[in-house]
């Protein structure tokens, strides 16, 4: 059902012909992607010259949405008057002068409350949008594939284009008569289906480990050191010893380093689970490395601190008794007096100056 804000409005296309040129100045990036003919040979330029010249052109800000498109393909651009869906604010139609198959083509425009959509926004918002566009997109019949960020430029001569109001929705209003599907729980994982494949085993064990830590990880770290810590655990996983594969050799660093990038950037910001689990109890503590690997890294650390130590309170001891007896401060001396090698001494001889 239309909202009754919306109702009068769509009797003033005038005034929203005015609102809607405005919004769409400010809300282009000052320097917007744009291209003619062939989206795929794209340039940046100053907005309000790509408004003017340009059939493609980017409304959306890097980091922000304030604008739903949705693309159209041989579909009538009315078709939200038969789904009753919320009326967009513009409708720009026409064929592209490259296009293959002459069809009817639209992109249809929602002007919606900004969302921001960085790394760092809070992802409620985010997931809602993205759940909104969804089910929109399936009840428009519009092509799935269309990510952005290139639409069809409002303001260009060559398109023909409908300006039909200019209320801006939120994203309660766009939901409004859709049911939020509910979420299927993923049971046990069936290892026995995973390809026999080196890139598969890494991606698969990281991943289960990184929705177990990233709730903590969002609230105590930034996104770089949430993907430094992925990168630790992944090298532990890029041990093949003793598995059932055709390859146990190693991946190259280049590969381990596709598939991190992969699963932290999706856990961070697409991973919102019901539970709790991640913020209460011992993941309140910083998040330690659980792996055997990283554990004998760690242990070995330890030890040769703790060997430094050992060896330096030696010859400072050796040194002092050497001192005490008039006796010369060289390093056959000092390897003798403390039992130690020449050349572990030879190692220390900055403190031993001290």
């Amino acid at each position: 059902m239309l909202s009754e804000i919306i109702q009068p409005v769509l009797a003033a296309p005038a005034c929203a012909r005015e609102r809607l040129i405005e919004r769409l100045e400010i809300t282009t990036p000052p320097q917007t992607l744009c291209a003619q003919e062939d989206v795929t040979k794209s340039s940046f330029r100053y907005k309000y010259s790509a408004l003017q010249k340009y059939l493609h052109i980017q409304v959306n800000p890097a980091n922000t949405k304030c604008w739903l498109i949705f693309d159209l393909d041989g579909t009538d651009p009315f078709i939200w008057e038969d789904k009753l869906l919320p009326p967009p604010n513009i409708i720009v139609s026409g064929q592209s002068p490259k296009a293959k198959l002459k069809q009817n083509s639209a992109h249809l425009f929602y002007a919606i409350q900004n969302v921001s959509t960085s790394r760092n926004s809070r992802r409620k918002p985010v997931n809602f949008l993205a759940d909104i566009k969804r089910k929109m997109t399936s009840e428009l019949m519009a092509d799935n594939a269309y990510t952005g960020p290139l639409c069809k430029n409002p303001l260009h001569p060559f398109w023909k284009t409908s300006f039909l109001h200019h209320h801006e929705y939120n994203l309660n209003e766009l939901n409004n008569g859709f049911e939020r599907p509910e979420i299927c729980k993923r049971r046990d994982f069936d290892w026995d289906n995973v390809p026999d494949s080196r890139n598969c085993t890494v991606f698969h064990e990281l991943r289960f480990e990184a929705y177990r830590r990233v709730i903590f990880a969002r609230k105590n770290w930034s996104y770089e050191q949430w993907e430094q810590h992925l990168f630790q655990l992944a090298i532990y996983f890029n041990d093949f010893t003793g598995k059932d594969l055709s390859k146990t050799q190693q991946l190259p660093l280049n590969e381990l380093s596709s598939i991190v990038r992969s699963v932290s950037q999706w856990t961070w910001l697409n991973y919102n689970p019901s539970h709790n689990r991640g913020v209460a109890g011992l993941w309140n503590l910083p998040i330690q490395a659980t792996t055997k690997k990283l554990a004998q890294q760690e242990g070995a650390r330890y030890t040769h601190r703790t060997r430094q130590e050992k060896t330096k309170q030696q010859l400072l001891e050796a040194r002092s008794r050497l001192t005490k007896r008039g006796e010369r401060l060289t390093q056959v001396n000092l390897a003798k007096e403390s039992g130690l090698t020449r050349q572990t001494v030879a190692k220390y001889k900055d403190l031993l100056k001290c």
